[in-house]
């Protein structure tokens, strides 16, 4: 951006272009770092949840985004239901059927990859907080 301003005699001319610029890689680069430091608390059982984060404003926006159908059942911890069981004609149950409109059961979630669990981004937040705010920190700031 830039800014022209007239004051009395004395033109002022600002051009924050730098400034913007590194703005712009540093969230990059947290958005990147936050992805890569958080991956080891997304629960995993088969990995989709893992490979799904993404950034629906692009890499230079604010927002990262888990896109799996599970994804805010288990950030919550939180088993949502009903979860209807499929049987056999023997009666073992073969699957699950859940509704489309579910609702929280007050039943917390086992995980079963140790060091994985809800809310990764707290947790990751607290192991690394300090270390992107000290990159964001270098990013912004440079020459």
């Amino acid at each position: 951006m830039r800014i022209r301003q007239h004051i009395g005699n004395v033109d002022i001319h600002i051009d924050t272009s730098r400034i913007d610029n590194n703005i712009r890689e540093a969230q990059k680069l947290l958005n990147l770092a936050i992805v890569g430091d958080c991956e080891q608390f997304v629960p995993f059982q088969q990995g989709a949840l893992r490979g799904s984060a993404g950034f629906p404003d692009g890499v230079y926006g604010g927002v990262i985004e888990y896109n799996t159908p599970y994804a805010h059942m288990l950030y919550v911890g939180q088993v949502y239901g009903p979860n209807i069981p499929i049987k056999d004609s023997d009666g073992n149950i073969t699957g699950w059927y859940s509704p489309p409109k579910k609702h929280p059961t007050g039943k917390e979630i086992q995980y079963h990859a140790p060091g994985t669990g809800k809310e990764w981004f707290e947790t990751g937040k607290q192991r690394y907080g300090q270390s992107w705010i000290d990159l964001v920190k270098r990013t912004a700031g440079k020459e």
